[in-house]
């Protein structure tokens, strides 16, 4: 594996909302935020109205991006865009913000249309999934961008259902209903469609996040959290019943005081969205328009983003990076034919693949709470291409890897089926035999094998290799043979 390219780089996001900038480190196709700040500058308030800026959002904005420009200046960070989406896009006085905006901020900020909005944020998820299919929804403060994902070109298209242009004084729910519907048949993307909702935008992380409490849900990692239609449900009732009720309003509250009063609107969008289409649920995405952008000024290729941003987090250097890859190699063939656990032997290599190259990434953690910190380190790391199954179960292997009986939290034992618990103690296990046989050394580690072979699980060494098979590395055969239900075999070769 070659070490990934690297290089850092800056988004300014002018919403309808917020006005925000992200500073990111790109690692090949893993993308990390090292900075972000957004001003809840509200440009948008009144928009419908007046058909200008809000005033004070004007006043706000600008103050951000002065801000902004002497952040970057002073990271010496020159490498950064600045775009402005659907508020700037339909306001009278979009264009003279927009002017203004660039004096300030020293460079011209672009103004997404609708369609550039929807393409955008469908590569900032693409980028944030391994091989997604369905629909990306990006719910902004005006507008609602949608565009197909996993059917090849696509079309992306721009609605009028952000919470600031659908109601901005007395919310009437059932009128408001009437309205999202209306607007929501205007959509050539829904229908027909099938796979996953990528749910992007702040207003939908919120609901998630509100989602994750009254389904009392134990990972509060939002990047890749699921919901069915009726979790949905449930979640978007408590939103209805806060305009009405302080008791609810107060639960509301407690998840996002500023979006508050515009979650019951994008919990009545996302129940709408998933009845008007063929959809199997809900999937968050942390991954959207910055990203996108980020994509397009970078010129990066979208792949595969596990293996770059467990090299990326991990800070794996070249040494580390050999070693994760010759692991995996060593400990592929220990594993027989079983029930696939995420959909095909080829997924479920590229999860232990991954959990590989984290072998390595706690030997600076003191060793009385390295299998620990490990764990919760992979469990809540911001790599994305996993769903939460595939982050558990990399998590508890690496748990396994620093520690023989490793035990989980007992909230997130639920987090895997009893199937893919199985494989991480087994993978774990064969990664401590690896680890120990080969002193962490990939050159060394090429050099030998493991095969099943009867109900053997052998350990092929080269002669030259024989003192390399010590007490340690024997027991930790047993153990591993232990695991798959084999006996341990050391044979020269």
């Amino acid at each position: 594996m070659m070490f990934p390219k690297s290089e850092r780089a800056g988004i300014i996001d002018i919403g309808s909302n917020s006005v925000r900038l992200v500073i990111y480190d790109v690692l090949g196709s893993s993308i990390l935020q090292t900075f972000n700040e957004k001003v809840m500058a509200g440009l948008g308030e009144g928009l419908i109205k007046r058909g200008t800026l809000s005033p004070t959002g004007r006043e706000a904005a600008l103050g951000a991006l002065s801000r902004y420009r002497a952040i970057l200046k002073a990271l010496n960070l020159r490498n950064y865009t600045a775009v402005a989406t659907a508020a700037v896009r339909e306001a009278s006085d979009g264009p003279d913000f927009v002017k203004k905006a660039g004096r300030v901020l020293g460079r011209p900020v672009r103004v997404l249309s609708g369609a550039d909005e929807a393409r955008l944020s469908a590569l900032g998820v693409e980028a944030s999934f391994h091989q997604p299919k369905g629909v990306m929804g990006d719910l902004g403060g005006s507008s609602l961008e949608f565009q197909r994902i996993g059917y090849g070109k696509a079309m992306g298209e721009s609605l009028l259902l952000g919470p600031l242009s659908l109601a901005e004084d007395v919310m009437d729910l059932r009128e408001l209903r009437k309205k999202v519907k209306t607007e929501l048949k205007k959509s050539k993307a829904l229908p027909g469609a099938q796979g996953r909702f990528y749910a992007v935008g702040g207003a939908w992380r919120s609901f998630a996040r509100l989602n994750m409490d009254i389904e009392d849900y134990s990972l509060h990692v939002l990047q890749g959290y699921q919901m069915n239609e009726g979790q949905v449900a449930r979640a978007a009732k408590l939103c209805f019943d806060s305009v009405t009720n302080p008791a609810a309003r107060s639960v509301i509250e407690k998840v996002d005081r500023r979006r508050a009063k515009h979650l019951p609107i994008a919990a009545m969008i996302l129940e709408e969205v998933l009845a008007s289409s063929q959809l199997e649920g809900v999937t968050i995405s942390s991954g959207g328009l910055r990203e996108g952008v980020l994509r397009d000024l970078t010129g990066a290729a979208v792949t595969d983003p596990l293996l770059d941003g467990v090299i990326a987090f991990g800070r794996l250097d070249h040494n580390q990076i050999a070693f994760g890859q010759a692991l995996h190699e060593f400990v592929s063939p220990a594993f027989g034919p079983e029930a696939d656990l995420f959909g095909s032997p080829a997924a479920d290599a590229r999860i232990e693949k991954a959990a590989c190259m984290m072998a390595d990434s706690a030997g600076r953690f003191h060793p009385d709470h390295r299998s620990l910190l490990a764990y919760e380190q992979a469990l809540r790391a911001p790599y994305a291409g996993v769903s939460h199954a595939e982050r558990a179960m990399i998590a508890y292997a690496i748990g396994c890897r620093y520690e023989k009986d490793f035990k989980r939290p007992s909230e997130y034992l639920g987090l895997t089926t009893d199937e893919q618990a199985d494989r991480a103690k087994q993978l774990g296990s064969a990664m401590r035999l690896g680890a120990v046989f080969s002193g962490r050394s990939g050159p060394i580690l090429q050099r030998a094998s493991l095969a099943r072979k009867g109900g053997d699980l052998e350990l092929h060494v080269l002669k030259v290799d024989a003192p390399m098979v010590s007490d340690t590395v024997l027991r930790r055969l047993s153990q591993t043979a232990n695991q798959l239900r084999l006996k341990p075999k050391v044979v020269e070769v």
